[in-house]
């Protein structure tokens, strides 16, 4: 740090330009430009723990004034002794402003220098413009600073002892008050003006710095703790569940009640599902009438919603009008049978087409259907075979209405279920109802639709209507399966057991 000369130079050293641009100017004048510069290391053991400094040359200002050196040998040695022992002593390496900084033993000279303060850069930019413009500065690689040693402490001056001032009685009330204590009081010491450095130090400008007491220790980085891994906490196992009702409860839970509906609409969903109405359907109907229809019909009763809404899901099978082949289809016992007597003998009565029956594979050889038929005046063929009666109604199924009758035929017989299916194709008929009693159970009635299904099933008729008002169960399956109704039977009359289906009348019946 203690400049050199050279050739009219000056050169300094330090750690910073920012260090030596005050000192510069304070030795050399305001004018001095800096000419070179380059990075050093001082120091260290084979390279390591080296010091990094600057090393700036100097050419000094118009108005700076060289010092003179002594003429005599002997005070000229010690003018050079004293003046290294000031610049050695005016070294940065402890200053007020480092033992100011927290922790001053890790101080490192980016410590001392953050930010360059805007005069020192605007000083240390008047420099460089007035002399030659810098080479770009590689990027050292870092080196650890070697700790610097203190030099060794200097003992204080001894202070100068002061004879305690006595004061009398009126100075001491007229200070203190009317406090009666001892007469001699000890006045608070002046502090001593410590002695400002002349000689050597005047003459270079330059202020001896303050001696640290203990010796910076050397720094050591500080060790980054890595961070533990966060602990895994296991899933709890799922808790078994008791079962507070029977195991028959659990697996078929009882239908939740509507929820969000007037009470009127509730208890009209109730009645749907107390006339064989599946639960999950009655419901639908329900919150369809409620949210669908009575915002366009406001002063409706809500039974009254309810039984339009369910009007509207029923699908009805078209009336025949024409000349054609309407075959019948069913179980033993369903009213299969008598359902085509009551359709031939309405046509024969009151129709304006003529009317023929087909009885295919009769037990009895038709003769039940003939004993029905007898009032009515209709043919009635019996035949064995689809083959058989395929010539039959390619005459007659142009000109007039044929109407076929089938054997029973269970849904789980799938040789049953073939045979006809062949004969069916046969007769080629243009209808073909299913007919299903009302008396069936849910189960047995999608049983009974998946069965036959494949024969061409293109309707349904519910019969034995007289005998039950559970009308919902075959209602239902119309609605799921997507199977039109056509007809309506009941009793064992002939005349009057047969009449078209009617949605708003099955709804009326199922919300009475």
């Amino acid at each position: 740090m203690a400049p050199e000369h050279q050739d009219n130079t000056y050169t300094y050293r330090g750690r910073s330009l920012e260090e030596l641009v005050p000192r510069i100017r304070q030795e050399l004048g305001d004018d001095a430009v800096i000419v070179s510069r380059r990075e050093t290391t001082s120091g260290g053991v084979g390279g390591f723990f080296a010091k990094r400094e600057i090393e700036v040359e100097v050419r000094p200002g118009a108005a700076f004034v060289p010092p003179q050196m002594p003429e005599e040998p002997g005070v000229a040695a010690a003018f050079a002794q004293q003046l290294a022992d000031a610049q050695e002593r005016a070294r940065p390496a402890t200053s007020p402003e480092i033992d100011a900084l927290p922790g001053s033993a890790d101080v490192t000279v980016d410590d001392l220098f953050p930010t360059p303060p805007p005069a020192a850069s605007q000083n240390l930019a008047a420099l460089f413009n007035a002399g030659l413009a810098p080479a770009a500065e590689p990027e050292p690689e870092p080196v650890a600073a070697e700790p610097e040693p203190a030099p060794a402490p200097v003992a204080p001056e001894p202070e100068l002892e002061r004879e305690p001032e006595v004061l009398d009685d009126d100075e001491w009330e007229e200070i203190y008050g009317d406090e009666e204590d001892d007469d001699e009081v000890v006045a608070p010491e002046e502090p001593v003006a410590e002695e400002q450095p002349t000689g050597m130090f005047d003459y270079l400008g330059v202020a001896p710095e303050a001696i640290a007491e203990e010796p910076a220790a050397a720094w050591d980085p500080p060790v980054v703790p890595e961070p533990e891994p966060e602990p895994v906490v296991p899933e709890p196992e799922p808790e078994p569940i008791a079962l507070a009702e029977p195991v028959a409860a659990v697996i078929s839970p009882a239908p939740a009640p509507v929820h969000g509906l007037p009470p009127a609409a509730i208890v009209a969903a109730e009645r749907l599902v107390a006339r064989g109405l599946r639960q999950g359907l009655a419901e639908a109907i329900a919150d369809e009438a409620i949210a669908g229809l009575a915002p366009l019909l406001p002063a409706s009763d809500p039974k009254d919603l309810v039984t339009d809404a369910l009007a509207r899901r029923i699908p009805m099978h078209p009336l025949r009008r024409g000349p054609g082949v309407v075959g019948f289809v069913g179980p033993g016992g369903a009213g299969k049978t008598r359902c085509v007597a009551r359709l031939a003998a309405a046509h024969a009565r009151h129709g304006v087409l003529a009317v023929t029956v087909v009885a295919l594979r009769s037990p009895d050889g038709g003769a039940e259907l003939r004993r029905l038929l007898a009032p009515y005046g209709v043919a009635l063929h019996a035949i064995e075979s689809g083959a058989e009666g395929a010539g039959l109604l390619a005459e007659l199924r142009s000109t007039g209405l044929v109407i076929v009758d089938t054997p029973g035929v269970s849904p789980r017989s799938t040789g049953e279920l073939r045979a006809l299916g062949t004969e069916l194709d046969s007769l080629a008929p243009d209808e073909l109802h299913l007919a299903v009693p009302a008396t069936i159970g849910p189960a047995a009635a999608q049983e009974l639709v998946s069965g036959v299904r494949e024969l061409g099933v293109g309707a349904l008729v519910l019969t034995h209507t007289d005998e039950t008002e559970m009308l919902g169960t075959v209602i239902g399956l119309a609605i799921d399966s997507g199977l039109p109704l056509s007809y309506l039977a009941r009793g064992q009359a002939v005349e009057a057991g047969l009449k078209p289906a009617n949605a708003t009348e099955l709804a009326r019946d199922l919300v009475p």
